[in-house]
């Protein structure tokens, strides 16, 4: 991991931000993204700074940093920031059985929970400020991704007729 001087809120960030922590957090940091980008880490680091305003991620850059680290806060970011969700059906096994139902449904079961508490940290002052906000649509995000996990382990079993 590299330095990183930006912390995260734990939410959805913007797709700059998303960037950045998935650039930092990626095995390497920032000088093996920039290694596998063709760019100088300095160009890079420039890039990823928010304060700095000369530079900036492309899209094509911010789908680089994406291909090479997988990072699903980029995704996350870019989907929230239209108000779309994302789900990989490859998460959900072709042929699930008994276990992987259980772990399914008790992954929306968590997940609902997850954003109830996340609501109830956030209302414990009376008021939702932006990080709060951003933690929620996170969770949020994430019950919505867990519902798509049970209808598609649902048509798993599905016969055709």
């Amino acid at each position: 991991m590299s330095r990183r001087t930006r912390t995260s809120h734990g939410g959805i960030h913007t797709p700059e931000l998303a960037c950045y922590h998935a650039t930092h957090d990626f095995s390497g940091g920032l000088m093996t993204i920039a290694n596998r980008m063709a760019i100088t880490p300095d160009t890079l680091r420039k890039k990823l700074d928010p304060a700095q305003q000369t530079h900036k991620v492309s899209l094509a850059e911010a789908m680089q940093i994406l291909k090479i680290t997988a990072d699903h806060r980029i995704l996350d970011s870019i989907c929230a920031s239209v108000g779309v969700n994302w789900f990989a059906p490859s998460d959900v096994p072709d042929c699930p059985a008994d276990l992987d139902v259980l772990h399914t449904g008790n992954n929306l079961i968590r997940s609902a929970s997850e954003l109830i508490s996340e609501l109830e940290r956030s209302l414990e002052n009376g008021d939702i400020d932006a990080d709060e906000r951003a933690r929620i649509d996170l969770r949020l995000m994430n019950l919505a991704k867990a519902g798509h996990a049970i209808d598609q382990t649902a048509a798993r079993f599905e016969t055709t007729s």
